[in-house]
């Protein structure tokens, strides 16, 4: 985690189309900037899914991009409690929070992203890279 990014990029639970507690505290202090793309792979993990970043694929995993606003340092160690992060980070973590280049339609902007740290084995490929649109199907 060498950069200080300014916005998250969510893919799973948190995006802006949930309702859950986290996601919704998440909209209240952080700008809804809008939908964003990060080359990789999705996977569903049974009650949330787990994104690998793979930055020359040509598959994308869809995601919802936020502003980082008033104490981002305080919302992150929130965030990374809620996603099982360890500070400092532990190999066994099963998620990890990178700096990655996510696309939006006339930019690309750098954010945070909490990526699957696991091996992936038995998990099923959410191959069309879109959590909102795969649990609606």
């Amino acid at each position: 985690m060498g950069s200080r990014p300014t916005h998250l990029f969510v893919y799973g639970t948190l995006r802006v189309t949930f309702t859950n507690p986290a996601a919704v505290q998440l909209r209240q202090v952080c700008q809804y900037v809008g939908e964003g793309l990060m080359p990789g792979r999705l996977y569903d993990l049974g009650d949330y899914p787990g994104a690998i970043h793979l930055p020359t694929a040509h598959a994308l995993v869809h995601g919802s991009v936020y502003a980082l606003l008033t104490a981002p340092d305080a919302l992150l160690a929130t965030l990374d409690s809620y996603e099982g992060v360890n500070t400092p980070p532990d190999p066994a973590d099963e998620y990890r929070r990178e700096s990655v280049l996510i696309s939006l339609p006339n930019q690309r902007i750098d954010c945070w992203v909490y990526l699957y740290n696991q091996a992936i084995t038995d998990q099923h490929c959410i191959e069309a890279g879109d959590y909102v649109q795969y649990l609606e199907a």
